[in-house]
């Protein structure tokens, strides 16, 4: 059968299924032509009411769509010429994006991906008018290349060859151009994703933006590009569908879910999966705790007033180098059914967040960076202290607000980011000084280390038994050239999948008690008025979220009394490590978020009420060596002490030095 009697049997056979199947559909959409232009069609449908044309569709897209057109116009005659696009839904010819090779071209496929940009909407033109320069008479010649125009080859009534295109006259279509990779979940560690241009047309253009998870139906065609000569591969875009915005497009059979239940039901699961973060490194249980409370993440909510609460867990770890904060991290990254490592040194704000793109035509356009592509994952960012201080800037909204707000380029937009980050830094003078205040050792502003649940030290001191233990690991597994898993990677991916899609735990009467019990406790730990704060309502946000994660971990709907008092454990021995004023040794809220601890701003008060005070007694200057001898003497202030809150009172302008050694309130 040639392709012309083929096609009209499709026309036919469509006539037919438009009326049985899709009869009310049609007619609404005629009725409201122009304003609505498209018809979504199940393929599954097609594929029952007739296999073959359903197989016809995957192998010869464009003459069949084109059928379907005229079938739709058949139906109804009296509305003339309604140009109906056809759009084709659920194909079940799904293929990843690094299988769409060259044996595909041609045919109708459907593939997953992240948009990472879309360009500007341009106008193309669908049918052009010409005129013969001659004899002016009207030719109309249908386009089909968005590059090259194709002229009339003959005057039908004079033969001249002469020809002036009439742009006013001419019918044109929005076209926009995008891109999209593989989604992070089908990448094993390491490789590249691949990534595909798409085509979209009439109205589809607009309906993407970069960091949208979508499946792309249509039809992979080639082009030629002109200055390369080589030819590209892209997606003409039948249908967009948005897939749910979740973490996990893992595949899960009915095997895996029973696997999955059955590991949940183990009483010991919650030490099982802490062993299963990064074993090949030893020791570190409350960190390995944290990450893989991280990794199920706590519950999301959206209050009526539209206010979001994350459930995100961040997490940052400052430790003396060579005890495997990168392996740690990179273990993560694998882990994570959706996840994207970064290093410090090698990124910048742009790839962070997103960039303002030029497209190939001189336009702008967004490309989507780390924490838009790593939305409901994780995101791992290494050497946090090592990225410029204006790139790190990027962080702060993704880490509270979760989203990405973009004002380049004359382009404002604000993207979703809603990830988990875990970041390591390495401390300001190379190791960690137990007699010094957290926010002095690490190279990161007051306003990010707040934004972190937790904050973990590491640090490499030596013991004989402890190094024993870990020589023998580390020989053993040179030795064996392989790690014993409690559980193994894949079915621990799958299980965090399964928990993060599936439960969605809710906080029992039992669980607030402790954490209302451990929120009041310590905050009125300290007798005194002017004493410092222990934690604040940040800190009992992130248990309350830390609670949460406890509660998937053993696949459970409500967050029970031991689920809070994991938290609780978990956030004390992180204020008792980096929250303690080194001075008085109490717990104070300032240092846990860089800023100045109680002790500090008390002897900053004293020493500028000493200035003040000096200031009468030698008219006007206070001399410095009597301050320091004073602040000595009378408040047990050491000469060092004083001189660096001098040198700070100056850089913030709350003094001044008039001469050499004599200082005055500004």
């Amino acid at each position: 059968m040639n392709s012309t009697n083929k096609t009209q049997t499709s026309t036919a056979k469509f006539e037919e299924f438009f009326a049985t199947s899709y009869k009310d559909d049609v007619f609404k959409i005629l009725e409201k032509y122009p304003d609505e232009r498209s018809l979504s069609v199940n393929y599954q449908s097609l594929e029952m009411f007739d296999p073959d044309l359903a197989d016809l569709l995957i192998e010869k897209p464009e003459e069949v769509i084109a059928a379907a057109q005229v079938a739709i116009k058949n139906i109804d005659p009296l509305v003339k010429d309604a140009d109906i696009n056809i759009r084709f839904e659920n194909l079940t010819n799904v293929i990843q994006l690094k299988d769409l090779l060259s044996k595909y071209i041609g045919t109708f496929v459907a593939a997953d991906g992240i948009v990472r940009k879309t360009d500007e909407i341009r106008p193309r033109i669908e049918t052009g008018v010409f005129e013969c320069r001659g004899c002016m008479r009207l030719h109309e010649v249908e386009q089909t290349s968005s590059n090259t125009i194709i002229e009339p080859s003959l005057c039908s009534e004079c033969g001249g060859r002469s020809f002036r295109l009439l742009q006013e006259e001419s019918k044109y279509i929005d076209t926009q151009t995008a891109r999209m990779q593989e989604p992070l979940e089908n990448l094993s560690g390491g490789t590249e994703p691949k990534q595909m241009l798409m085509i979209l047309e009439d109205d589809l253009v607009d309906q993407l933006n970069p960091g949208d998870k979508v499946r792309i139906t249509g039809t992979l065609k080639t082009f030629r590009e002109e200055r390369s000569g080589k030819f590209k591969n892209y997606i003409y875009v039948n249908h967009i569908e948005p897939l749910e915005q979740e973490f996990e497009e893992l595949q899960l059979s009915e095997e895996d879910e029973e696997k999955i239940i059955e590991l949940s039901q183990d009483p010991h699961i919650h030490d099982k999966i802490i062993r299963s973060t990064a074993p090949s490194i030893r020791g570190y249980p409350n960190v390995k705790e944290a990450i893989a409370l991280q990794l199920f993440g706590g519950a999301s909510k959206q209050l009526e007033d539209e206010t979001k609460l994350r459930g995100d867990i961040h997490i940052l770890i400052v430790g003396d180098p060579g005890i495997g904060k990168s392996q740690i991290l990179k273990y993560v990254s694998r882990l994570a059914p959706r996840s994207i490592y970064t290093s410090g040194k090698g990124t910048s704000g742009a790839g962070l967040t997103a960039a303002a793109v030029r497209d190939e035509l001189g336009g702008w356009s967004l490309e989507a960076g780390a924490l838009v592509l790593g939305d409901q994952g994780n995101v791992c960012v290494d050497e946090l202290d090592k990225m410029r201080s204006e790139d790190r800037s990027a962080l702060h909204e993704a880490l509270e607000q979760q989203t990405v707000s973009i004002a380049k380029a004359g382009i404002m937009a604000t993207l979703n980011s809603r990830c988990s980050v875990l970041a390591a830094a390495n401390p300001k003078f190379g190791r960690f000084d137990r007699y010094k205040v957290l926010a002095e050792q690490i190279d990161l502003p007051a306003p990010i280390i707040s934004r972190f649940d937790l904050i973990f030290v590491i640090e490499d001191k030596p013991s004989k038994e402890g190094d024993a233990k870990l020589a023998d690991h580390i020989l053993k597994i040179h030795q064996e050239n392989t790690v014993e898993y409690e559980i193994e990677p894949e079915l621990l991916r799958k299980y965090i999948a399964y928990a993060r899609k599936n439960v969605n735990p809710h906080l029992s009467d039992g669980a607030i008690e402790v954490l209302k019990e451990f929120y009041v406790s310590t905050r009125n730990s300290n007798p005194e008025e002017q004493g410092p704060v222990p934690i604040t309502a940040r800190q009992l946000e992130a248990i309350i979220r830390l609670s949460e994660a406890s509660a998937k971990i053993k696949l459970k709907d409500t967050v029970d009394k031991e689920d809070a008092e994991r938290a609780v454990r978990l956030q004390r021995a992180c204020l008792l490590e980096i929250g303690v004023d080194p001075e008085t040794g109490e717990i104070d809220a300032d240092i846990v978020s860089g800023g100045t601890p109680k002790s500090d701003r008390d002897k900053i008060q004293t020493v500028t009420e000493e200035i003040k005070r000096l200031q009468e007694e030698y008219a006007g200057n206070a001399p410095l060596n009597v301050l320091i001898s004073n602040m000595a003497d009378n408040f047990g202030v050491s000469e060092d002490k004083t001189e660096q809150i001098v040198r700070n009172l100056v850089q913030k302008g709350v003094i001044y030095q008039p001469t050499t050694g004599y200082f005055r309130i500004a």
